[in-house]
């Protein structure tokens, strides 16, 4: 198994959401409106600038109709 630092794991997994948000067709905007949070905080999630909550990222992964672990399989966590 491969062992990253926090950092590199937030910005990859931050890297697959992003993927996963423009395959769906919606916006940093429109997906910050969906969970009721600011659209710099997804930006910062985005960029693995931004420590997210377990239920934010439930959050997200279910807006984007993804599963936790195909989120973090392809992200390679």
């Amino acid at each position: 198994m491969q062992t990253h630092d926090t950092n590199t794991q937030r910005k990859m997994l931050g890297e697959t959401l992003q993927a996963y948000r423009k395959t769906k067709g919606i916006s940093q905007e429109k997906l910050a409106e969906m969970l009721d949070v600011h659209r710099n905080y997804v930006g910062r999630i985005e960029r693995g600038e931004q420590n997210i909550t377990f239920d934010t990222l439930c959050g997200i992964a279910q807006t984007l109709g993804i599963s936790l672990s195909e989120l973090f399989v392809n992200a390679q966590l």
